[in-house]
């Protein structure tokens, strides 16, 4: 498998376990679901980001 897209793969999987974790401890702390789900969203977005953003930094993806 190219490097690039592995790269890739490993972000977003990395931003949905960021996402996991923040809605199961939304869902502990005793939150209603919708404000679980939309904390959950809301990493997810946040950690992808942020997971892209430095590969691109680092030239690991990008053009």
């Amino acid at each position: 498998m190219p490097q690039k897209p592995m790269y890739v793969i490993i972000a977003v999987l990395a931003a949905l376990v960021v996402a996991l974790t923040t809605s199961l401890v939304a869902a502990f702390a005793g939150e209603r679901p919708t404000a679980v789900f939309k904390s959950g969203g809301a990493t997810f977005g946040a950690a992808l980001t942020l997971a892209l953003g430095v590969l691109a930094a680092l030239g690991v993806v990008g053009p």
